[in-house]
């Protein structure tokens, strides 16, 4: 299924994620399924698998000052931002 996502509203404190949706914006038409940005990386981590709220993400590199860059699906991704609170529309588009 090929959608459009049009963000209409959101909170305050959901800014970053907005942030990280659209600078993905072109990958994500572009058909890569999954997003990349960059989290505080835990203490003593055991494996690469991540839960970003109860999502399943993963690591793919450590960076400087205890950061690590995240991938997650964009599916998992909409679900974290309708976690939340941002006011997300989703229409169908049609082949």
């Amino acid at each position: 299924m090929e959608a459009n996502i049009i963000i209409k509203d959101y909170p305050k404190e959901a800014e970053k994620l907005i942030h990280i949706w659209q600078h993905n914006c072109d990958s994500i038409n572009h058909g890569i399924d999954f997003i990349t940005f960059i989290n505080k990386r835990p203490n003593n981590p055991k494996n690469d698998n991540r839960k970003i709220a109860g999502l399943s993400a993963k690591s793919i590199s450590y960076l400087k000052d205890d950061k690590e860059l995240i991938k997650m699906s964009v599916e998992n991704f909409i679900y974290l931002m309708a976690k939340f609170g941002v006011d997300i529309e989703v229409i169908e588009k049609n082949k």
